[in-house]
């Protein structure tokens, strides 16, 4: 899997090319543990994140004077010629009592299955137009494999994944992906651009393109014996909540769940 990211920033019709040390302010955020997000300083591009794996991050660019800006995201999962067997047991996912009074952003992916693919990724600009023109551009790529893969089921127990008493009285961006089966894709994207002291000329732009390959036939999938129940709850959730909120829960097998949102804003006045 490969996910990336991209901020391209123009301050009037000159390319932005200080040093990465030097970048007004631009935060990388990531776990500890996490492989390094490779950061390019390119004069065609701007700055771009390449983030390898299946890991979560998020840049964020602060403290610019610019008239354009781009929130690029591309993402890709391939699960190809996998074959799993799964014999008796049973799989569950609960997330209780989390969330509440959430205040920022949050991204959670929950798996009890075999082989699934999960990732959240945001990527947010934010300009400052000095009462000039100002642009924003939201891209967002996403695509998904699933071929060639095998899955036997045998005598397996119940499965559930569920939301319970979580995200309250919140604001902000939160994805959740959760899964309790066997060789599913989940991926949930946000693209935000806002654009301040923008002058008489904004243009807005907005692109996406989401992908899917592979159906039923490009898969082999039995089941043997008896299989337990599935389900999938959501309950006393995100009441009062404001903000975005991508919820992906399967408790199925070999399936394909993408989410994209993308939104730009500008104003005239400052933040």
């Amino acid at each position: 899997m490969f996910y990336r990211m991209r901020a391209l920033h123009v301050k009037r019709l000159l390319l932005l090319t200080v040093g990465v040390s030097a970048l007004l302010g631009a935060t990388v955020l990531a776990r500890a543990d996490d492989p390094p997000i490779a950061i390019f300083m390119e004069p065609e591009t701007g700055l771009l994140a390449a983030i390898p794996g299946a890991e979560d991050a998020a840049v964020i660019i602060n403290s610019t004077t610019i008239g354009l800006g781009e929130a690029h995201v591309e993402a890709t999962q391939s699960l190809v010629g996998n074959v799993v067997t799964v014999e008796g047991g049973e799989s569950a996912i609960d997330f209780t009592g989390g969330g509440n009074d959430l205040s920022g952003v949050l991204s959670i992916n929950q798996e009890a299955g075999n082989m699934n693919q999960q990732a959240n990724i945001r990527s947010i600009v934010v300009v400052d137009a000095g009462g000039g023109p100002a642009v924003l551009h939201l891209d967002i790529n996403t695509s998904q494999e699933l071929t060639g893969n095998s899955l036997v089921l045998h005598d397996t127990g119940p499965r559930s994944v569920s939301i319970t008493d979580s995200f309250n009285n919140g604001t902000g961006i939160v994805g959740i992906n959760q899964s309790a089966g066997n060789l599913n894709q989940q991926l949930s994207v946000v693209a935000i651009g806002l654009g301040f002291n923008a002058g008489s000329t904004v243009i807005q732009l907005g692109d996406a393109q989401l992908g899917q390959i592979g159906t039923d036939a490009d898969n082999s999938h039995s089941e043997d014996g008896v299989q337990g129940p599935r389900t999938n709850t959501l309950s006393n959730s995100f009441n009062d909540f404001h903000g975005i909120a991508q919820i992906s829960q399967t408790t199925g097998d070999m399936n394909r769940v993408t989410q994209s949102i993308g939104i730009s804003v500008t104003t005239p006045g400052a933040p």
